[in-house]
């Protein structure tokens, strides 16, 4: 069986033996480069998150168009939105393996393809059913692929000031938002929701020429080589052996068809990590009705008398604060505590969504407190990957990404249509609006334990002290 050593120097060598070979394979250590061309990788998914979030968050006013073509229920027709936004989080664990096995470029390309064809069938839909479909299942879970990309392809370049990065990264969800808040509005206005979703679909097929900026940093592409080169030197010694075993008549045991789903499966071990479930529990209840202000401010303004242009330019202002937010808490995530950080932002965040409530009948102080839920909603974005790149070990932090994203897919998947259920019941946007609130305030406290103790250990060993243990 092959064996690897370790030299003083930090680099490792890994030795095949037969009878007659001995083969070494050199392993050169991984190096971050914090920089370089780790910046233009930081443009393009700034771009990406500037189209795809920026397209979502402007739901609100497609939202109020859906309304009045299928004469559907708020509950039902918040349905569209709500798999759009949840499936790529929901589909986390599994895009996070097609990540793994083809890389962030490929699938950034793929995924973007397939959303923007996604969009264009919306725009010939006939029936809610065909929205959930076409706008809803397709290129909600084609937009996962992008989810997992342009976090990994980030973390991958930056280390010391990856916080930093994934804040600038991230704040393109804030400028998209400016952007295409307006721009949705004027197209509904002079195209109609169905050529408005074309026309969308065309700037979602702009990420492919995102996708292929980004590629993958030297130590990357160096452990794929190192890895291919394992394989292919196991699978020579695994040939030898099998021709031992032939002459003595012994049968080779043969991989099961499962390996790949049980690795996958194997993830699920970081739940029993006291952290992780608790930022999972976080994430969950934040995912459940942060959407609730993006996707029904509008509504919930016109129903009180404002414009569908005064709509649309608050949801900008939660863009532009948004951006503020990303770039702001990202610089002090790398300063600072960031659980802290993190767990100040969404309590203040659950606080200004009771404002908005509050202030509805001043468009001022809702415009201001409006402002206030983008700033510190955007700790969501910034500050989750730099702290579980603090709970989880490097080799997890992909699929543990994934693990989060499905969790906040699923609190998307039941937000919106329990915010409109409650909305259909109470005839009015109110009460979801309080319970949205609420729970983010839940959410904030989940991350001040994280802060205030140490990480440990539900029950059982996890798979590393598994290794240490049986090592001699």
């Amino acid at each position: 069986m092959p064996d690897a050593t370790v030299s003083k120097k930090g680099t490792s060598s890994l030795s095949i033996f037969s009878s007659k070979s001995s083969l070494k394979l050199p392993v050169i250590e991984d190096v971050i480069p914090d920089g370089g061309y780790g910046w233009i990788v930081v443009f393009a998914t700034f771009l990406i998150y500037a189209i795809a979030e920026g397209i979502t968050f402007a739901f609100g006013l497609l939202y109020i168009e859906f309304l009045d073509e299928f004469k559907a229920t708020k509950s039902a027709t918040s349905v569209i939105g709500s798999l759009f936004v949840a499936l790529p989080l929901v589909g986390g664990p599994i895009c996070s393996l097609l990540v793994n096995a083809y890389g962030c470029q490929k699938m950034t390309i793929v995924g973007s393809a397939i959303c923007a064809l996604g969009f264009i069938g919306s725009a010939y839909s006939k029936s809610l059913g065909v929205m959930y479909l076409t706008y809803g299942v397709l290129g909600g879970l084609s937009r996962g692929l992008c989810y997992i990309t342009v976090v990994v392809s980030v973390a991958y370049w930056f280390d010391k000031r990856r916080s930093l990065a994934l804040g600038i990264s991230a704040s393109g969800t804030g400028f998209g938002t400016i952007i295409f808040a307006p721009l949705t509005n004027f197209l509904l206005s002079e195209y109609g929701w169905r050529g408005c979703l074309l026309l969308l679909g065309g700037c979602l097929a702009n990420m492919c020429v995102c996708g292929a900026l980004m590629i993958d940093p030297a130590w990357v592409r160096e452990e794929e080589v190192r890895k291919k080169r394992k394989k292919k030197l196991e699978s020579n010694d695994t040939e030898i052996n099998n021709l031992l075993e032939e002459t003595t008549k012994e049968s080779v045991p043969t991989k099961k068809w499962y390996e790949f789903i049980f690795t996958a499966l194997s993830s699920f071990d970081l739940f029993l990590e006291s952290h992780f479930l608790l930022l999972c529990l976080t994430t969950l209840f934040a995912g459940t009705w942060f959407l609730t202000p993006y996707f029904y401010l509008a509504d919930h303004m016109t129903q009180n008398n404002y414009t569908e242009d005064q709509a649309s330019m608050t949801i900008s202002i939660i863009g532009f604060s948004n951006t503020l937010g990303m770039v702001l808490l990202g610089w002090l995530g790398d300063k600072w505590n960031v659980s802290i950080i993190f767990s100040v932002s969404l309590t203040l965040c659950g606080f200004s969504v009771w404002a908005i409530i509050l202030s509805t009948s001043s468009l001022l102080l809702l415009n201001i407190s409006s402002g206030l839920f983008g700033f510190f909603f955007a700790c969501c974005f910034t500050l989750s990957p730099s702290l579980l790149a603090q709970i989880v070990s490097k080799e997890d932090f992909t699929m543990a990404y994934g693990l989060i994203l499905m969790w906040e897919g699923i609190g998307h998947i039941t937000g919106p249509p329990l915010a409109g259920y409650i909305a259909d019941i109470s005839k009015s946007w109110s009460q979801s609006f309080y319970q949205a609130g609420f729970w983010i305030v839940i959410a904030g406290m989940c991350l001040a334990v994280i802060a205030c103790t140490k990480n440990r250990r539900l029950f059982g060993k996890s798979k590393r002290q598994q290794v240490d243990t049986n090592e001699p």
